[in-house]
């Protein structure tokens, strides 16, 4: 029998239907918009393509892409619970063909780090700041002895401002508290000391090249002022800093789980941990860790004290568990991997992020 035979619906196996043209009119009603192909059911059976031509109106597309990127289904539920109870076990699955119970890995990725960003904003929560505070006396001490060294390959001005840096991560603008007018003092001390030493030629080695390209005071005084002027913005308006960061990080971290994939590629390799299993692994492990930093900044807002080194541990532990149950390898073995790929990922990291913050402040300065 063919796969027309019973078209009219009598029930009757072997008996064709009559010559009509209702049955063309339905088949051509029913045909694939791609590829001309009968289609039996959403999806075409030759090419795979959804028999849809999505011909509706921008209202209409807009609500579907939002449903479908962050809707929260019970697909998406179940994800969320293995992802926490068990991790590594849904990457696991998913990369060896077990998919259609999990939300992608980047769909998940992108989820989570929708409401990470969202997180962030609600709780106006600045990832880093600069602190200055009023340096101790052991501290101005310590401080003391390195200006006054005798044999550094740079030698230093002798500048005693009496004020510490510290750095403060996961702070409400309104908690820092910075010594304003101390800063000031000392970025002015430093500008003085910074101008006369130029003048005088003290401490400034010019290299022969610069020299003879033109090189000279005016530049030397220019970049100083410029590097005094970030400074001064990275302390004086931190809210800036992390809003412009907050530009960055997400194409940042959307880069780092290919390279975290081909981290893991150069310590685990096999037939059941091949790139496809570490990207998979890499996307469901950045979503985990969204998870978890902003869990640690909501518990922040209710004064839970050491939440960012709460987070970096717990997402240390995370990825070794996930390592763990997701490729089956030896305790040594995992252990060795995870601290190997871990450090190469926070060197490559830490670059990435530095470069950023460092070009944010220069252009700021200009």
């Amino acid at each position: 029998m063919s796969e027309f035979d019973d078209i009219d619906g009598d029930g009757e196996e072997g008996v064709a239907a009559e010559p009509s043209e209702a049955p063309d009119a339905a088949l051509a009603a029913v045909s694939c918009l791609s590829c001309g192909n009968p289609v039996g059911g959403t999806f075409c059976a030759w090419c795979g393509q959804k028999n849809d031509d999505l011909r509706r109106s921008s209202f209409l597309l807009a609500r579907d892409f939002m449903r479908d990127t962050l809707g929260f289904e019970s697909r998406m539920w179940r994800t969320l619970g293995l992802m926490a109870i068990a991790p590594g076990l849904v990457p696991k699955n998913y990369a060896h063909g077990r998919r259609s119970r999990f939300t992608p890995p980047v769909r998940m990725f992108l989820v989570v780090s929708f409401l990470f960003f969202v997180t962030i904003a609600l709780t106006k929560t600045l990832f880093f700041a600069v602190e200055v505070r009023e340096a101790d006396e052991a501290a101005q001490a310590v401080l003391t002895e390195l200006s006054e060294g005798e044999d550094e390959i740079l030698p230093s001005p002798s500048i005693e401002c009496g004020l510490s840096l510290g750095a403060r991560f996961f702070v409400k603008e309104k908690d820092i508290a910075s010594n304003q007018e101390l800063w000031n003092a000392c970025l002015e001390q430093v500008r003085t000391q910074g101008r006369s030493e130029i003048q005088s030629g003290e401490n400034i080695q010019i290299g022969e090249e610069l020299s003879e390209s033109g090189f000279g005071e005016e530049d030397a005084t220019a970049i100083m002022e410029r590097v005094l002027t970030g400074a001064n913005w990275l302390v004086a308006d931190p809210g800036a800093l992390n809003n412009a960061f907050n530009n960055w990080l997400p194409r940042v971290l959307f880069l780092m789980t290919p390279i975290l994939a081909l981290i893991m590629t150069v310590f685990i390799r096999g037939r059941d941990a091949l790139i496809f299993d570490h990207l998979v692994l890499s996307f469901y492990t950045h979503a985990t860790a969204f998870g978890i930093i902003a869990l640690a900044l909501i518990l922040a807002q209710f004064g839970v004290p050491y939440t960012g080194t709460g987070a970096f541990f717990g997402i240390a532990i995370y990825y070794f568990a996930a390592l763990k149950r997701a490729y089956g390898r030896g305790w040594v073995k995992t252990i060795w991997t995870a601290l190997m790929s871990g450090l190469i990922y926070w060197l490559i990291l830490l670059s990435i992020v530095m470069a950023i913050v460092s070009n944010i402040i220069w252009q700021a300065s200009a």
